[in-house]
């Protein structure tokens, strides 16, 4: 498939500084905890970077897992605000312009064990960057990341979608989206590519086994689950029933996260894929 062409966008470390001292922080849902601990299974003694954490909500959150973090933004003023936060152990921040600046030092190839993104990757090159995270995981590492899904301009409902999009907050440019079609560009050269809807708007990607050989599946099979559900505990790979995700959550807390009876994912449906 040739990659849908993506034209990130750039804002400067002012335009972010004003952001920091302008927007409430986005608080992070038990929906999500519940999706990123089923996905990743967090626990003490992993390491993890945070890439564009702005003011530091969800650097604090992978530090209240146990894990020694450290989180990066290109604002000194959303760090500056992550900072005056309650410290907590293993939790750090440090001032990075990914796109621009040099990767630090200390991020040496096989060092970290997750690498996370919320909201960031229509800023960042995501392509490239994914390039330097494969290299910075360790055997196992995943990356995670948060992103708003925007309207491709072909789509069937795009209007109903832009009517969703239609508060002032969804008009800045500090929240810039995806398309779907982008999306699936998203983990070319991975082994394991999962995405979790949240919500309409949102979806999780989780990534791991960067530029190594495909799981074996058996050959796809009819399936009559519905679009956008699927059993209890089960994923799609390719068209072909696999084994349950990391069960670190079970399916029952996170239906009861995101509001649903246990046992039906009405809006954390993951969509699994190998690469070939």
């Amino acid at each position: 498939m040739t990659p849908t062409a993506l034209r990130t966008h750039r804002l400067s470390a002012a335009d972010w500084n004003e952001w920091a001292a302008s927007f409430p922080p986005v608080a992070v849902s038990p929906a999500e905890s519940a999706l990123f601990e089923q996905a990743t299974a967090p626990h003490p003694g992993m390491t993890a970077i945070d890439l564009a954490c702005g003011t530091g909500q969800w650097t604090r959150q992978l530090a209240s897992w146990g894990l020694a973090v450290t989180g990066y933004d290109f604002s000194d003023e959303a760090l500056r605000r992550a900072e005056r936060a309650a410290p907590l152990k293993g939790l750090s921040y440090a001032l990075w312009d990914i796109v621009a600046d040099p990767i630090p030092g200390h991020l040496a190839p096989g060092s970290v064990d997750i690498v996370t993104c919320r909201y960031g990757l229509p800023y960042l090159e995501p392509g490239r960057l994914l390039t330097d995270v494969g290299r910075w995981l360790k055997p196992g590492g995943m990356f995670y990341a948060l992103v708003h899904v925007t309207a491709d301009a072909d789509r069937a409902d795009a209007s109903e979608w832009r009517a969703h999009a239609s508060s002032p907050a969804d008009r800045t440019p500090f929240d810039l989206g995806l398309t779907e079609a982008h999306l699936r560009d998203i983990g070319a050269g991975w082994a394991r590519r999962e995405v979790h809807h949240l919500d309409r708007r949102l979806r999780t990607i989780v990534l791991s086994g960067y530029d190594s050989p495909p799981p074996q599946h058996p050959p796809p099979v009819n399936s009559s689950v519905p679009a956008g559900r699927m059993p209890p505990g089960q994923v799609l790979r390719d068209g072909a029933r696999a084994q349950p995700v990391a069960q670190a959550v079970s399916s029952a807390a996170v239906a009861s996260a995101l509001g649903g009876p246990a046992g039906i994912q009405p809006v954390g449906a993951v969509a699994c894929t190998a690469q070939a």
